[in-house]
């Protein structure tokens, strides 16, 4: 018999968790001897309402099937592209499908913020058409699905992409709102660091609803020096899980801080923000690292690990 390795291993693991996540088998280790699939942080978080209650909250699951389609469209550099993104996140149906078992078990909304596909791709979209439909489940859009088949090729029609991922997904992918134990829980797009005026005009409409507000983007507003920090330790950590060769924190650069890329209009709508008192927190994603931080006197930003190894948070908003 051949031999498998750990990748492909859970590789045979998802398959097996596709075809089983909901038939009362344990899904949340990997079939490796004390491992585990979900790595659960529990946070509580003060948004002044009455009635506590318990969300999922995952992103970066960076889903990312092809199928026969999506090869026969695409040159051979596109198709070693393929092959190395699926090989960057092995595991990320398996921990997709942990994941919605999990905060179905416990009756959790799930609220995802971002990158749940590597790119766009006809094998993608055939997960989301047969897997998300359904679920109790809210999403804000990260940069990672306005990727097309292009190997890191951002797509020029945003709006075909919004459009396309829509039939799948349960709310409007610039601006969408669910009311949640009495406080609003606002997503809207920000994946290119830059906001369009209707993307600002709906969420300032919100705040109008006079309810307590929880925004949820794919990338954290701002960056502080500490985050910037640990967000580069996990690069390190990521680099050296891919097979690189080992190498000190330092030599790797400070990512860059997104609030430098912000234009004036995306500057004023964040300075916004940082006075409405009613802003009580911001869930987000895109380091794969979970970390907290401050954003204004009110609120925090809580950026969920990378839910294609795993990581999640259990919320209880109180």
């Amino acid at each position: 018999m051949a031999n498998i390795n750990r990748r492909n291993f859970l590789f045979l693991g998802a398959g097996a968790a596709v075809a089983n996540a909901f038939g009362g088998v344990n899904v949340y280790t990997s079939g490796i001897e004390n491992e585990q699939v979900l790595k659960i942080t529990h946070l509580e978080i003060d948004i002044g309402i009455k009635h506590a209650f318990k969300a999922f909250h995952f992103s970066d699951t960076h889903l990312n099937y092809f199928d026969a389609v999506d090869f026969a469209a695409v040159d051979q550099k596109k198709k070693n592209h393929y092959h190395q993104r699926w090989g960057r996140f092995p595991q990320s149906l398996q921990s997709f499908y942990a994941s919605v078992d999990y905060a179905m078990k416990r009756r959790m909304p799930m609220l995802h913020t971002g990158d749940l596909i590597d790119f766009t791709s006809d094998g993608n979209e055939r997960v989301l058409r047969h897997n998300v439909a359904g679920l109790d489940f809210h999403y804000a859009i990260g940069n990672h699905e306005y990727q097309d088949r292009g190997p890191e090729h951002y797509t020029d029609d945003q709006p075909g992409v919004r459009k396309r991922l829509r039939q799948y997904l349960p709310n409007d992918l610039t601006v969408a709102s669910r009311v949640l134990g009495g406080a609003n829980f606002v997503s809207f797009d920000n994946a290119f660091h830059n906001l369009r005026e209707e993307t600002i005009a709906g969420v300032k409409k919100e705040f109008e609803k006079g309810l307590p507000v929880v925004l949820m983007c794919h990338i954290p507003p701002t960056y502080t020096k500490l985050f910037r920090e640990n967000s580069r330790k996990n690069k390190v950590k990521t680099f050296l899980a891919m097979g690189g060769k080992p190498v000190s924190v330092d030599e790797f650069p400070l990512p860059g801080n997104p609030a430098d890329k912000h234009d004036e209009k995306t500057k004023s709508f964040y300075d916004w923000l940082r006075g409405r008192k009613d802003l009580k927190a911001i869930l987000c994603g895109h380091t794969h690292w979970a970390q907290s931080d401050d954003f204004s006197d009110t609120a925090k930003m809580y950026v969920a690990g990378g839910n294609f190894e795993g990581q999640a948070n259990e919320i209880v908003f109180k």
